[in-house]
């Protein structure tokens, strides 16, 4: 694929590549190399959307707990790499094994929590039926 022009101000697709190789290591998702070739923009804008949110400087949030966060977030949405990138990112700002697994505790119980909320429907027919 073509290689876009980069915006001034914006990193290149090899330059997001080399800052996520350094804090996710070996966690990398594979999809980061393809994406550079088949889409450099696409990489950079999702690189950006990181900078722009758990990475934001000006965030009251201590960085270990964005991280802790987005392990929650990224295991209810069913993203095991990602959830296992943020929970090394997370230890790396100093969270503990047990706040790693708290993390997993809330995913679990909000997944868990979802399932009831969906089954409301139904929960209201069988009640409606026994009365």
């Amino acid at each position: 694929m073509a290689e876009t022009t980069p915006v001034q101000g914006m990193p290149t697709p090899d330059q997001v590549l080399q800052m996520m190789q350094g804090k996710m290591g070996d966690t990398l998702p594979g999809w980061t190399a393809q994406l550079k070739d088949l889409a450099p923009d696409l990489l950079v804008s999702t690189a950006m959307l990181s900078k722009g949110s758990v990475q934001r400087a000006e965030s009251t949030i201590p960085l270990k707990y964005r991280h802790l966060m987005a392990v929650s977030a990224a295991l209810a949405r069913r993203q095991p790499a990602c959830a296992r990138s943020q929970a090394r990112m997370a230890m790396n700002e100093g969270a503990t094994a047990e706040e790693v697994l708290d993390a997993v505790r809330i995913a679990r119980h909000l997944i868990a929590v979802g399932i009831i909320d969906a089954a409301a429907p139904i929960l209201q027919d069988l009640a409606a039926a026994q009365e």
